[in-house]
């Protein structure tokens, strides 16, 4: 055991009874808090400290080897937030310059200089202001010219895909049919075989609207589905980051993955890492990764601090109120909220008895790690203070938009945050002005899509903490599989259908292999 032991850490000799590690924790948690001029490092030393000597099982195998064993949970904890998940005091807080020391910073002969008006000009240029333009910039903007580069033919087959036809309800607007294959890929192109599908309600929505999705509109005919995880079989000349056998996920929308075999840009793809997911869950990628990113990125949100008053009574963690909560994504929250030691408010239209009725439905989320669940109607406001909720939530998570978002906002502590990352009820919410003057309310849109464009270098430690979590079945995305072709009809119908509490998968094939290789 090194000098720096954890029973150094507190002050005990490792004869110490739990009782003594637990009074000595708390005279040190009492002094060292960075609000009260404690040091933040020795302070999350002191917390990492008691962590494992209050635990029976860690302290033994501490004891033992010297080593400190994590569970998954804990090292989600451990980095969630970029290591801000966890309480350290003022100390930790970023400090802004008040107006009058800006000020003095901007009127200072350095701020005046020459080099420091270039500066400002080339902030002023946005995202232009760092563009390198080389070969492949140029290529990629106006293409190549067809003879100066190999095509790689293609093998004659058909694939099967779903085409939208017109704009109307999904059952009427699209259309199995059977189409050749393209004859070759062209420069940076690569041939996909398709693997597995969601259908979600983007993709229900872009049929019933004759393509629209966000701000892109597509023409009917197109390929349908936006989403889903597919093989790499060929590559095209031109490609540099893809070789056959990598898994692939659609970077934009309006790919088309619902059919067998795609020819792709490759700039239109994003590659996963090998064995990052199991395959079912790489197809519900986004789902994953968007649950994942409203939690880290927005609230502010605190873990119950260890040894404290309010964690030995139960009352873990901050609060978030989210609706549509039965959905993927929704589910997926109220999981991440559990191993986060989050409180989780869940909220849910009513249904019919037929379907299960709404207990059942509350019963499961609550088995997920949901705190209380709530119908979507009334006072959401009113319905926590009968349950003597009252410690607010500091995070509202909104998709449904209208007079749901509004109850959301309603249930939110002063100066809370609210996320908007969709809006399947069809209606944008308006807020009375009393919300943004009294309530402090701060409203915020957040895509997905838009994230990973800006933030590519975090994904992959991203995708290694879900990972984790799959595999070691702490983090489940419900799902039900349909065969693609045979099976369409019914898995768009079940798509298609209300409180289904499950995603829909369409399966295409077996492992990495097709026919067209």
């Amino acid at each position: 055991m090194s000098e720096t032991s954890f029973y150094d850490v507190l002050g005990v000799s490792t004869a110490a009874t739990e009782t003594q590690i637990r009074q000595a924790y708390r005279n040190l948690l009492t002094k060292t808090h960075p609000d009260k001029g404690g040091d933040a490092e020795q302070f999350d030393l002191i917390k990492a400290a008691y962590e494992v000597l209050a635990d029976p099982e860690k302290k033994e195998i501490y004891d033992r080897t010297g080593k400190v064993h994590l569970s998954v949970e804990e090292q989600l904890r451990r980095t969630f937030g970029h290591g801000n998940f966890r309480d350290t005091g003022a100390a930790s807080q970023a400090t802004n310059a008040t107006l009058s020391e800006q000020i003095t910073v901007r009127q200072s002969p350095v701020e005046q200089s020459h080099t420091a008006g270039f500066d400002a000009w080339m902030r002023a240029r946005g995202d232009a202001s760092g563009s390198v333009f080389t070969a492949d910039t140029i290529a990629d903007k106006y293409g190549v010219v067809q003879g100066s580069y190999n095509s790689i033919a293609l093998p004659a087959t058909e694939t099967y895909q779903v085409k939208c036809v017109k704009a109307g309800p999904a059952l009427e607007a699209l259309e199995l049919v059977s189409e050749p294959l393209a004859a070759s890929l062209e420069w940076g192109e690569v041939l996909v075989s398709m693997q597995y599908a969601p259908i979600n309600p983007a993709d229900v929505y872009t049929a019933r609207t004759g393509g629209m999705y966000g701000d892109a509109q597509g023409t009917p005919p197109f390929v349908a589905g936006h989403d889903g995880v597919g093989c790499v079989t060929k590559v095209g000349e031109g490609v540099k980051g893809l070789v056959e056998g990598n898994w692939v996920v659609p970077r934009c929308t309006h790919l088309g993955t619902w059919r067998n075999l795609a020819v792709c840009k490759e700039a239109d793809l994003l590659k996963l890492p090998e064995d990052a997911l199991p395959i079912e869950h790489a197809a519900v990628f986004r789902e994953l990764c968007l649950a994942y990113r409203l939690l880290e990125d927005h609230g502010n949100l605190k873990e119950p601090l260890l040894g404290s008053a309010a964690s030995e009574e139960g009352d873990i963690g901050d609060c978030i109120i989210l609706n549509a909560a039965n959905s993927t994504v929704g589910q997926l929250i109220i999981q991440l909220c559990r191993l986060l030691q989050l409180r989780c408010v869940a909220v849910v239209r009513e249904r019919e008895q037929a379907t299960g009725g709404v207990a059942q439905c509350a019963d499961r989320l609550k088995s997920l790690g949901a705190t209380h669940v709530l119908l979507d109607k009334g006072s959401l406001k009113a319905e926590l203070d009968k349950v003597k909720f009252f410690a607010r939530p500091k995070l509202g998570l909104d998709c449904v938009g209208g007079a749901s978002t509004l109850r959301l906002s309603d249930a939110l502590a002063q100066g809370s945050q609210l996320v908007i990352y969709g809006c399947m009820g069809g209606k944008a919410p308006a807020w009375p002005w009393q919300s943004w003057v009294f309530k402090d309310l701060h409203v915020k849109g957040f895509n997905l899509r838009k994230w990973m464009a800006d933030n590519s270098k975090q994904l992959p430690k991203m995708l290694e903490a879900l990972g984790k979590l799959v595999k070691a079945g702490k983090l489940v995305a419900a799902y039900t599989e349909y065969s693609f072709p045979a099976e369409f009809g019914e898995a768009l119908a079940h798509a298609c259908s209300s409180y289904r509490d499950t995603k829909i998968l369409l399966r295409f094939g077996e492992g990495c292999s097709n026919e067209a290789t």
